[in-house]
């Protein structure tokens, strides 16, 4: 039997300014229509799933982890008025399905992406995950996101994704 899982997303702000409104935005891969979730297609228990797609794109264009045609999941995009550092802040997966995730932020002009390896969750429980990526406004941002399925079978679940903008 196979398992899958659903990935939700919201958008938060870490702010240092008291009444200043900071986001960034999750949006389809090529207009700026808000993705409210991904789902990562069933697999085998124990499997690696690298092919998410998003409720805007759907199915039928999922992510491409590939040498030199790569397409993200979903970019993030920064409407504030300046430069914020990227956060990833990951909720406990539902019933196990997801025993490690793993992502990749890079620039939209990116297309060589042959790994989604950096570290958001080491055992499918809530993680967060300073990226290290600070994004000027107006920019884009490519999001790779990759899970390592539980062991057991005929499950699904949900967790949810929070992306946080900190000010400098």
């Amino acid at each position: 039997m196979a398992i899958c899982g659903i990935l939700v997303f919201s958008e938060a702000a870490i702010v240092k300014a008291v009444g200043t409104e900071i986001t960034i935005h999750i949006v389809d891969k090529i207009g700026d229509t808000a993705i409210t979730n991904i789902t990562f297609p069933e697999g085998a228990p124990s499997a690696n799933v690298s092919d998410p797609y998003n409720d805007v794109d759907t199915d039928t264009d999922p992510q491409v982890v590939a040498g030199s045609n790569s397409e993200p999941v979903v970019r993030l995009s920064n409407t504030s008025a300046g430069t914020l550092k990227v956060w990833l802040q990951i909720a406990d997966w539902q019933n196990g399905v997801v025993v490690d995730e793993d992502y990749a932020l890079v620039d939209t002009t990116t297309t060589d992406v042959s790994a989604v390896n950096v570290q958001l969750s080491a055992n499918g429980l809530a993680a967060s995950v300073d990226t290290g990526v600070s994004m000027a406004t107006g920019t884009y941002r490519a999001l790779y996101l990759r899970v390592t399925l539980g062991t057991g079978s005929g499950k699904s679940g949900i967790s949810t994704l929070t992306i946080l903008g900190e000010s400098p």
